[in-house]
Formats: structure tokens, sequence, C-alpha cells
């Protein structure tokens, strides 16, 4: 775990929470995922310095998930305020009559005190649906449930551990939902590899591979067998224990997350009756995409 950082003169400072060896190139290299910030109240959101605010959207798209404990309850004002940082809220779903604001979706395992079963039907990236995806989103936890926990899969890593001949395949695929993406494409804001996708109904068609987007065709396009074995696949690379992060989260938590970084999942523990696990309550925000997902050779044309 690192500690305070010699560039800040304020109290910001990061606990790493996942590293490991990489095992795709030498032993001493490591790369990082997840980090829990200490010496930042985001009930003064607004009131933050601009070098801290500038500290935490370079150290999200290093560590791509960063995780704020003891916040509290958070307004909405606030929780939208700290949202803003990184762009324009986008909010594309229902709004549940407990939620304290329209751009904040609440997730609960009642359905009396919020909506249900949200990120229950496989593993994703938020807004994939779209034609330009969720670039960030946050979560904050007024209360947790004792099997509430949340799976967090860094999403370069997974290429990288990829085999060749798979890596090869991926890289022609495209993910066939709403909107067509690129199954693996440069992140824009790091310009490493990261991914598309939705491994649950009713959010994924199908796969196509060689897609065209000039005359919208395709030369090969995944039957639903074909696309049942993919997802499979993807969700056994998503779940390799040296790589998924289990956030057990406490009352509180508030996390900022790089959607376009890293895929999530709520596992079936989620939803399990508050009567005997105790009440989850998740205030959700999304910031919205400011680009297309393309992969490097379409923007090779882009720029011919």
């Amino acid at each position: 775990m690192s500690g305070p950082s010699s560039t800040h003169t304020h109290p910001y400072c990061l606990k790493q929470l996942k590293q490991q060896v990489d095992v795709v190139s030498s032993p001493n290299s490591k790369w990082s995922f997840g980090a829990v910030v200490e010496g930042v109240d985001l009930n003064k959101a607004t009131t933050i310095p601009a070098e801290t605010v500038e500290h935490i959207k370079q150290d999200l798209f290093k560590y791509r998930f960063l995780v704020f404990k003891g916040q509290g309850h958070v307004s909405a004002g606030n929780q939208l305020a700290v949202s803003r940082w990184f762009g324009r809220v986008e909010s594309t779903f229902s709004k549940h009559p407990r939620s304290p604001d329209s751009d904040i979706l609440r997730v609960s395992n009642d359905p009396e005190e919020g909506c249900t079963n949200v990120g229950r039907s496989g593993w994703h990236i938020d807004g994939s649906f779209m034609r330009q995806p969720f670039k960030v989103q946050t979560m904050h936890f007024w209360s947790v449930s004792k099997s509430g926990s949340t799976w967090f899969t860094p999403l370069n890593e997974v290429i990288q551990k990829l085999p060749p001949e798979t890596r090869k395949l991926w890289n022609d695929l495209y993910f066939y939902g709403d909107a067509i993406h690129p199954l693996i494409y440069p992140h824009p804001a790091t310009n490493l590899d990261t991914m598309v996708f939705h491994c649950g109904p009713p959010f994924v068609h199908g796969f196509l591979k060689g897609f065209r987007e000039e005359d919208n065709s395709a030369e090969e396009i995944y039957d639903f067998q074909r696309t049942s074995l993919l997802l499979s696949e993807i969700t056994n690379c998503l779940e390799d224990p040296e790589l998924m992060h289990v956030q057990n989260w406490d009352e509180g938590d508030f996390a900022i997350i790089d959607n376009l970084g890293c895929a999530h999942y709520a596992p079936p523990e989620t939803q399990l009756p508050r009567s005997s696990v105790g009440l989850r309550i998740l205030h959700r925000t999304t910031v919205a995409g400011d680009t297309k997902p393309k992969t490097r050779q379409q923007d090779l044309h882009t720029c011919e």
C-alpha cells in the first residue's frame, strides 16, 4: 500500500486495494487496481480545492476504482457535484419514488426502498446500449446488507492475459446490443485496450465478426449458441481470482468508478431479503460519455 504522494500539499492520500505481479510481461512488473482515498470529505464537494479534484481525476484513470470511506450520507447535491467533476450527468433509468433526485438511481433489496435486481443479469459496463457509453459512475451506500458486495474486474489486464489466438479473434469482434461497439478498443483517457459488453439479457443480442460500419454489414453474425459460449468465456475471464476484486461495502462508502476501464457485477446475494441480511441502499449516478468506441484501425482511418 502506498502512502501520501510527495506532490500532495493537502491530506489527500491513497491506499491500494489490489496489486499483483504482472503475469504477462516481466515478474518485476506490477499492475494496480482500486484504491482507498483518505483525507477528502465529499460532503463538502463544492468547496474541495481544485488541486485535490485534479488528483482524484488523475488517480481515477490510473486505479479505475476509488473508494472514499466513512462519508456518512452524502446529499444528492454533493453526489451530483462530485459526478460533474467528470462531465455531464446523464440518467437513463427508471425513477424510484424514494430517490433523492431524478438523476440518482436508488437501488435496494427492498422494492419499497429502491429499484431491485439492478446489475444482476450479468457482468457489464454501464451504458453498453448507448452510442457513447457512460465514462464514469458513482456509487454511494446509505445502508449495507450483510451480503451486498459488488464484484469488479479491470479490463486491460483481462485482455493482456488472453491467449494470442483468443486475443486475435476478440480484436475482430463487435458487441451487438442496442448499439454496436468493438469488443476491444483503446480507452479514450488512457489509450490502454479495454472492452465494451454486457453479458446479460436484455442488453446483449449477439456478436458480429468483421463488422463494417460504412455499410452496416458483417462477415459473421453469431447465433444464440455461439453468443452464449462467448459470454461464458468472457465471464470466466472476468472472474479470474488474480484479477477480480470483491468490494465488501461499509455504510457511508462512496466509490468513483472508471466505467470504461473496469466491469462490474452484482451477485445474487445483493437481493437476499431485508429480513435476513438487512437493508441495502445504493445511490448511483452516471456521467455521459463523450466518445464512441472505435478500434485502433478505425482511429487510423479517421486521421487519414
